[in-house]
């Protein structure tokens, strides 16, 4: 330790112990300050457009996500109470939140999509999107963290880290941003922050920065009554935050700086601090120097040069910030706001997120590079407001009245509205901004401009989806896209409209869906009812991108498809709402996997639009690795007529003619020739590809082709059927575990992979199972008949295994009656 380093190797000073003290007593007749929020008494918005931070420097693109009832919203809620958007403390109980407004969210009492509200704190600007805590909606979760800049991680004092606290926290790794932790819940029985932050530290690896600790120590599993709360130690500034008893809502706070004649708070800041500093010097050599600079005092290492290492240790994904509190109670907030704006980026000290241009290789890198601990703040991203527009279409919801309203994050240029913008993704399409929209939840206020590092809502765009790239008419990156579009596309004649659909221009990453894994059959009660249904359907499709329906030829059925049951269940609210349907039983979606080695060889000759249309190409299938699920596909490098003169004069041709070929491939292999399930651990084999010219070898030729030709191939490698195996995590008492085992091992064919002493509650027991998904449909009613209604179970599907040939038959039936 630091301390015991310095004092072997030097003697202390009295007179500097003297200058010390004496230093901290003429400081105490001016150290006590108070902060009142008076902003939520009026009836106007403290934040509006008019506020709009001038520099990007000042804004905070952040994020709150938690395991579902860790007080995510609850704590968002006072967020918007404190900075003065609200009047009132909005309630979860009560249904009266501004965050969760759909009535499913406000009747069921949890966030199910995520929602954006812009505020200020202070002399910045938050844009804060509250994201869902269920496993179902990990999807909102993935779509926030693309287009966010730093977050909010929220944990259960008495809980700790919880299997979503875990899933979020991987997300927000893979695209590195930086965190911090709010230990909320402080006044429940059994809270015990210290183990709290060690399980963040274990658990999520990362350093914990305890920045706000209570003032009243407690024993392990202790509880804090409401007036125990009232006082806090700052170990950054020095000072006791002290909440007015007699403001209900938590919103008069009063801070005072702590000398050695405040006695306990005065220690307890100090040994804080002591704590905060040695864990900052194994993370930054500054704050060493700074510490020897002050003979090895922990309390006289300045603020600011503490307030500085903790945002450099945070910045650079060393360690995150820890905050405590209690949001239901109205404490801990303030600085959990302070914390935000102190330690958590700003746009320009981001790096830049990576993007590829239209015209290279599929298998380029489209990811983000990852691993929060290699981002560095040393590379930054350059966003001004002089460079042409790129901006990223993260979200799309449809409004009744106003039609698609797209949530957009602006990352160079500005966007401005009756701005023409091209959609790159989508080959180039041309669509005006009607309107700009700052949204604040459900409520809006127009605007004439988004700029570099802010987001906003976007009217007007049709044909705009989620994951597409926006692009100023004139961004270099076009150039070459424009002429290709152009002139030599309208000389060859060869090109249909839907050919040209080819992504262009500068591409941003997009958002990463995961297969989805139930599915149910819906269908509407009247042929009347037929259109409406399909509107409705496109409408939950284009907002929901995690949300997939299919026909099935053979049963005449329309097939959902969505991330769990609650997913699915939310649908059929809101379609029941609209129309009137009829859904079929949940079931689970299994995978298909070559068993054995097939090829085919297919030659497309057909007319397209009175054209006439050749393709052709070999493909071979065989099994690939059981730990993946998922299919490796490779292609050669050359066409077998490379060497036609079109394909040196143009070789943009060449690309698209891959892009087609991998997009069928791709097609081809979400309905396996078994069930019509998606295909996962194969490996597909494209060969002998033959260019018969530009004329007839268009790029919907080869698409296809390279489908039929996966089709032919599927059907000669005795598909398997695979189920998805879930990883679930059940709180219950102790006495009631016996009967929860059976309920596991017997005719629900789990694995039981641990039975322990649970963190969350005293006496109850975590028994984490591998369990086959299709068993726990309807898990939740049945947990609770084997525990009296006191049991609670969280789960994920982690891997996928092979069904028996009685399972595999019985699976048959079912799905084909037969």
């Amino acid at each position: 330790m630091l301390g015991q380093w310095l004092a072997a190797t030097r003697r202390h000073s009295t007179a500097s112990l003297y200058s010390h003290k004496h230093s901290l007593v003429s400081q105490s007749l001016h150290r006590q300050r108070q902060f009142t929020n008076t902003w939520q008494l009026s009836s106007k918005r403290a934040f509006t457009s008019s506020h709009y931070a001038q520099t990007a420097e000042r804004v905070r693109n952040i994020g709150i996500i938690a395991h579902i009832d860790a007080g995510k919203t609850t704590t968002t809620e006072r967020m918007l109470h404190y900075a003065g958007f609200t009047r009132k403390l909005g309630d979860v109980d009560s249904g009266s939140t501004v965050m969760d407004y759909l009535p499913a969210e406000r009747s069921r009492g949890i966030t199910i999509q995520s929602a954006a509200i812009t505020f200020g704190w202070r002399d910045a600007q938050v844009h804060l999107i509250d994201t869902p805590g269920h496993v179902d909606f990990t999807v909102e979760v993935e779509r926030a963290m693309r287009v966010l800049d730093g977050a909010v991680a929220i944990i259960d004092a008495v809980a700790g880290v919880q299997a979503q606290t875990l899933t979020v926290w991987r997300q927000t790794s893979a695209y590195g941003i930086p965190c911090i932790v709010f230990v909320n819940k402080m006044d429940r029985e059994g809270a015990d922050w210290q183990r709290a932050v060690k399980d963040v530290e274990q658990r999520l690896g990362t350093r914990a920065l305890v920045l706000v600790e209570p003032e009243i120590e407690k024993l392990a599993q202790g509880k804090y009554e409401p007036s125990e709360l009232r006082y806090w130690v700052d170990a950054v500034t020095m000072e006791r935050i002290e909440y007015d008893a007699s403001d209900k809502t938590g919103a008069t706070v009063r801070r005072q700086l702590l000398t050695p004649e405040d006695g306990r708070a005065y220690e307890v800041a100090a040994r804080a601090r002591e704590r905060l500093v040695e864990t900052l010097a194994e993370l930054d050599a500054e704050i060493v120097d700074e510490f020897l600079a002050v003979d090895g005092d922990h309390v006289r290492v300045s603020t600011r040069a503490v307030r500085a290492a903790v945002r450099r240790a945070t910045l650079s994904n060393m360690a995150c910030p820890v905050v405590l509190g209690a949001a239901f109670r109205n404490v801990g907030v303030q600085p959990l706001l302070d914390a935000v704006i102190d330690y958590l980026p700003s746009p320009t000290e981001r790096p830049q997120p990576k993007a590829i241009s239209g015209s290279q290789k599929l298998n380029e890198s489209r990811e983000i590079s990852d691993s929060r601990k290699t981002k560095s703040p040393a590379s930054r991203n350059a966003l001004t407001n002089d460079d042409k527009l790129v901006a990223f279409a993260f979200k799309v919801t449809v409004d009744a009245q106003r039609g698609p309203m797209v949530f957009v994050r602006v990352y160079s240029g500005s966007l401005d509205a009756r701005m023409t913008l091209v959609n790159g993704t989508r080959g180039g399409i041309r669509e005006r901004a009607s309107k700009l929209l700052q949204m604040y939840a459900d409520s809006s206020e127009e605007i004439r401009t988004i700029r570099a590092g802010h987001i906003g809502v976007v009217l007007g765009l049709k044909h705009t989806r989620t994951g597409d790239t926006l692009l100023h008419p004139d961004h270099t990156s076009l150039d070459d896209a424009t002429v290709v579009a152009g002139r030599e596309r309208s000389a060859m004649h060869m090109l249909t409209e839907e050919d040209v659909r080819e992504p262009v221009g500068l591409q941003l990453h997009g958002i990463n869906v995961p297969p989805p894994v139930f599915m149910c059959a819906v269908e509407a009660d009247s042929p009347k009812d037929e259109n409406p249904l399909a509107q409705a359907l496109a409408s939950l499709l284009l907002e929901d991108p995690s949300l997939s329906v299919s026909f099935d030829a053979e049963t005449g059925q329309t097939v959902l498809r969505g991330m769990g049951e609650l997913h699915l269940e939310i649908v059929r609210d809101r379609l029941r709402a609209s129309v009137n349907v009829t859904f079929g039983t949940m079931r689970v979606s299994f995978r298909e996997a070559p068993s054995c080695t097939g090829s085919a060889r297919f030659d497309y000759d057909k007319d397209i639009a009175g054209r006439p249309s050749r393709a052709g190409l070999r493909v071979e299938i065989e099994p690939h690795d059981r730990n993946a699920n998922n299919v490796f596909v490779e292609m050669p490098d050359e066409l077998v007529a490379v060497n036609n003169p079109a394909m040196v004069a143009f070789p943009w041709l060449h690309t698209s003619i891959r892009r087609s070929i991998w997009d069928g491939v791709h097609n081809a292999l979400l309905r396996g020739t078994l069930l019509g399930f998606a295909v996962v651990r194969a490996k597909v084999r494209v060969s002998d590809i033959v260019y018969y010219g530009h004329y007839p070898s268009t790029p919907a030729a080869y698409r296809a082709c390279a489908a039929q030709a996966v089709f032919q191939a599927l059907a000669q490698c005795s598909p398997q059927l695979l189920e998805p195996l879930a990883r679930a995590v059940i709180q219950c008492p102790a006495n009631h575990v016996g009967a929860v085992l059976s309920d596991i091992n017997g005719s629900r064919m789990g694995r039981v992979l641990s039975l322990d002493d649970s963190d969350d509650v005293r006496g109850s027991k975590s028994i984490v199972a591998q369990v086959p998904l299709s068993a726990m449909i309807g898990y939740s009613s049945a947990l609770r008949s084997l525990t009296a209604g006191s049991g609670t179970f969280s789960m994920h599907v982690e891997d996928y295994g092979p069904t028996t040939k009685q399972q595999r038959d019985q699976i048959l039936k079912d799905s084909l009656g037969y």
